[in-house]
């Protein structure tokens, strides 16, 4: 059966159900369960006045309990999320909240409609009920990129001194951190905090301290492929200085790629070659290391236009496959991030050193 054929099929069923719980629920009005799922059904559907309606039909039913009456509030308020109606939705919970209290899945609900409405500060605080010290690290970091975009660094420093005392490993803490030392061109503290970053951050996590350090725009944003020339130039010390943490570190296979990739911006290729060699030592099959230590070959080689055209050509296209993917969904992108775009599960960013992941 072809995908389109079971998209119909499906629909057909959810139809189908839709019109049997609707004959129930003319039979034996009293029935919440009934109507809840119903509510659930057309929501499913796209149908989010429909399932809104019967939600509020539920909620000003005289006698009704109130632990029901908050459940009816909190599909309201999944209803209306759906429907794109944030400040309904944000109401709907807030009165679910009023009956049942700090309830997990309502401060989980309002905790993303804060962070998409970019009121990062209100969902750090739902997520410190919520005891979740990532994701409150996390957007307290986002609170503090705020503030040094303001231009009151003060306050930001204060703010990620708390986000590390809430969660010393929080990667995207360090990493604004550490930018805001290199923009300000504080080499000796750079250095002292990178090596702190690389002691406190999770080993598989390492690699995104770099990577984000190497983008262009803001450490919560889009990260760019590559590094401008001119970046890379007055970056150099850093650079130097990433590296030597870098090797005192004991670094795993992500990290000795990275190594090298500083020493190309340094324009130190023949170190760059031999932590390319070490990282092809260490995992064969990784397929960057492998691309770049080619890259540096070819000048050595003697290629007609023709033959050096081609493999220009296929090492293009090879740059262009996506660095990263989710451990947990298989999502993958050319951007660091910190929450997976598709699963919503958070740190589960990993480098593809292999292709066939």
């Amino acid at each position: 059966m072809s995908g389109t054929a079971k998209t119909e099929t499906g629909l057909a069923d959810t139809r189908a159900a839709i019109d049997e719980l609707s004959k129930a629920v003319k039979d034996t009005p009293e029935a919440v369960e009934i109507y809840l799922a119903l509510g659930n059904l057309y929501r499913s559907q796209g149908e989010i006045e429909r399932a809104a309606q019967i939600r509020n039909s539920l909620i000003v039913r005289p006698g009704l309990a109130p632990a029901t009456k908050a459940r009816a509030l909190y599909e309201l308020g999944r209803d209306f999320s759906r429907g794109g109606f944030l400040d309904r939705a944000v109401n709907a919970f807030e009165k679910a909240r009023e009956i049942e209290g700090d309830s997990p899945e309502i401060l989980t609900e309002l905790a993303v409609l804060a962070a998409g409405s970019r009121e990062f500060e209100k969902a750090a605080s739902y997520y410190s009920k919520l005891e979740h010290p990532v994701q409150e690290a996390h957007y307290l970091a986002r609170c503090a990129e705020d503030e040094f975009s303001y231009g009151d660094g003060s306050t930001a420093q204060h703010i990620l001194e708390k986000a590390l005392h809430i969660y010393p490993s929080s990667t995207e803490s360090w990493l604004l951190i550490l930018a805001q030392l290199k923009k300000a061109g504080s080499l000796d503290k750079f250095r002292k905090k990178f090596r702190e970053a690389l002691q406190k951050v999770p080993k598989h996590l390492r690699f995104v301290l770099v990577e984000g350090l190497l983008a262009e725009s803001s450490i919560f944003g889009d990260t760019p492929n590559s590094v401008s020339a001119s970046n890379s130039e007055k970056s150099h010390s850093f650079y130097k200085v990433m590296v030597e943490e870098i090797e005192a570190s004991d670094p795993d296979v992500s990290m000795h790629y990275y190594g090298a990739r500083l020493l190309q911006l340094c324009k130190k290729h023949e170190e760059a070659s031999i932590w390319l060699e070490k990282t092809l030592m260490l995992n064969q099959n990784f397929w960057l290391a492998r691309l770049e230590l080619f890259n540096l070959a070819q000048d050595q080689q003697q290629l007609t236009s023709s033959f050096k055209n081609q493999l220009d050509f296929f090492v293009n296209i090879a740059h262009k496959i996506k660095r990263f993917t989710c451990s947990s969904c298989g999502f993958k992108r050319d951007k660091i991030f910190f929450v997976c775009p598709r699963c919503r599960s958070w740190h589960s960013i990993t480098f593809r050193k292999e292709l066939n992941q």
